[in-house]
């Protein structure tokens, strides 16, 4: 995906670079991304049960990849999750990410978390 590798002004460009990239490349419900979908809630429960629950939106899948926006309650539960993504073991999945995220005036934070085609470059 370029928009990863790409030059941006901000965090929150890139964010939306990506996300733009990944649905451009049109919904998918390739055999993969049930394996991507088992990933993102594998995460989803892991934080629920390390750091505290969260709300995640339903995934939805592109040809390059899967997406859930997840809604953390403040800045640190965020943080703490932040800092276990790296070490995540997600299964068959492909490469993982945490894209940077949107601060709400309430204090909430939402996350997308990405896992990619198993494929992808």
């Amino acid at each position: 995906m370029k928009a990863l590798r790409g030059e941006h002004a901000t965090p929150e460009q890139r964010r939306d670079a990506v996300l733009a990239e990944l649905a451009a490349t049109g919904d998918s419900s390739e055999p993969w991304t049930a394996d991507a979908r088992a990933a993102l809630e594998t995460w989803r429960s892991r934080v629920d049960e390390e750091v505290l629950p969260v709300r995640a939106e339903p995934a939805r899948c592109f040809a390059a990849g899967c997406v859930a926006r997840v809604t953390f309650p403040d800045a640190h539960s965020f943080e703490a999750s932040f800092q276990r993504t790296a070490s995540l073991r997600l299964g068959a999945a492909g490469s993982h990410l945490q894209l940077p995220p949107e601060r709400m005036p309430s204090g909430e934070v939402v996350a997308s978390w990405v896992v990619l085609r198993p494929d992808a470059p």
